[in-house]
């Protein structure tokens, strides 16, 4: 009995080594792109896929696309020339064009 809890007290070297975990290697696999869409293939999907929207819904998504397309054009009239030249130029290295 002694020696049961000699060994839960004090395990043997092989215990109390800390175990090294190999670091995790990167799986590779083929992803597969999806097939590149034109602009008049995206606003096609998009058009069908409002088209299934409840009346409502569908709605509120264009009221909330106005209200952006209203307040991005009027922070980018309140901007000078130079900083929307500067912010196109940050868009362009930002997107790799």
């Amino acid at each position: 009995m002694l020696h049961q809890l000699f060994r839960l007290l004090f395990p043997d070297r092989r215990a109390r080594r800390p175990t090294t975990v190999p670091a995790a290697t990167p799986v590779h696999c083929a992803v597969e792109e999806p097939p590149r869409r034109t602009p008049e293939q995206a606003l096609a999907e998009a058009a069908v896929r409002m088209a299934r929207l409840p009346p409502e819904k569908a709605q509120l998504i264009r009221t909330a696309r106005l209200v952006h397309r209203v307040t991005r054009d009027a922070a980018m009239a309140e901007l000078t020339d130079e900083q929307r030249q500067h912010l196109a130029a940050l868009a362009k290295r930002t997107l790799g064009g």
